[in-house]
């Protein structure tokens, strides 16, 4: 079946906070996000029309919504059961459905979706049984719910992550010891843009570096051959191999990575620090990434494009250094909390793939 032989799409219109001001009334203008609006006298469907769905018809991501009372939409377009369709399709199933369908056919346009309501129109709408609606409708319940609950802990996670904990040491090595008494540092090679490390590519060599940039997923990092630099072709590339820390310098400023022994170069966009040589103290460098986050945070700009201040955090940030046996501790708990995160977003993707199907 159409969508079109099932539902009629009513297309919301723009209503202006002056059009609200202007007139008197209590019925809810409700907008693409479900929000209201403001109130007035004017309504886009009528008592015989309800129960209904609506959707937004730009930046939608998967979105639907039933409304059981009298309403205007602002921006946001209506789904009317057809009268022959009243008795046979139930509606909350119905808007689960679509929710994933509209997710697969918004058109892009600058970077933002939009559902053409030709295209809704035209839109194949298998209705089964009854009986079925009902099994799909608690799978689809069930696997929304346990999203959500997924989506929680993950949250609580990585704002535990992201702050800074406070942590009741026992024993302490040193305290307020400087930064700079604690690291050295490595800046980047300018010049390894994506292009020059596709021209390396195929260059034989015994030793390849993984190479850090501004992101901040580590796991998947390319590789590259110790190479020419970009700038000066006579000397190679700076690397480095060893245990350290990976800091964005640009884009997510600020944001660390724990880097295990292994061999590593780096592009403009990233430092990375390690232990200075003669530094006395015994530092587990994961222990530290990992309790100090919102620290690295304090030295990056606030913008979309923000740059860590590598200078400013060697001069002004100290570091109380607990026991080692103390910091392992710690360290291993963070560890197998970001064990349970990825093992959340695992199943989070399996859940959304579920959601995503046509048919159970």
């Amino acid at each position: 079946m159409r969508i079109k032989s099932i539902f009629h799409i009513i297309q919301g219109h723009q209503i202006t906070d002056e059009d609200i001001y202007k007139s008197i009334g209590n019925i809810p203008i409700f907008t693409a996000k479900n929000e209201i609006k403001g109130y007035w006298d004017k309504a886009i469907i009528s008592q015989q029309d309800l129960p209904c769905i609506t959707y937004p018809t730009k930046a939608n991501s998967g979105q639907t919504f039933i409304h059981r009372e009298i309403f205007d939409a602002n921006n946001t377009a209506v789904l009317v059961t057809q009268p022959l369709w009243k008795e046979h399709i139930i509606l909350e199933w119905a808007a689960m459905k679509l929710a994933n369908i509209f997710l697969r056919i918004a058109t892009s346009k600058e970077g933002v979706s939009y559902l053409n309501k030709d295209i809704v129109n035209e839109l194949d709408f298998e209705v089964p049984d009854e009986a079925i609606q009902q099994e799909e409708l608690r799978t689809f319940s069930k696997l929304i719910e346990l999203r959500k609950e997924c989506d929680n802990i993950i949250d609580r996670i990585e704002r535990i992550n992201n702050s800074a904990l406070a942590i009741d040491y026992q024993e302490f090595q040193a305290r307020d010891v400087p930064a700079a008494e604690i690291f050295s540092s490595i800046s980047g090679n300018s010049g390894l843009t994506e292009e020059y490390i596709y021209s390396v590519r195929n260059t034989n060599a015994e030793k390849w570096y993984k190479l850090l940039t501004g992101s901040i997923e580590v796991d998947d990092m390319p590789t590259i051959p110790l190479c020419s630099s970009p700038q000066k072709s006579i000397e190679k590339i700076k690397v480095y191999e060893g245990e350290g820390i990976h800091v964005v310098r640009k884009g997510k400023a600020g944001y660390v990575n724990y880097l295990p022994l292994d061999n590593y170069t780096l592009n403009d966009d990233a430092y990375i620090l390690t232990l200075k040589p003669n530094c006395k103290l015994d530092i587990s460098l994961n222990w530290l990434v990992n309790t100090h986050r919102s620290l690295f945070y304090e030295f990056a700009t606030k913008s979309d494009n923000g740059t860590w201040n590598k200078t400013s955090f060697f001069e002004h940030s100290y570091f109380d250094i607990p026991a080692r046996i103390e910091q392992d501790i710690i360290a291993n708990k963070l560890i197998a909390l970001k064990s349970i995160e990825n093992k959340l977003n695992e199943l989070r993707e399996r859940i959304l793939s579920l959601l995503t199907r046509e048919t159970f």
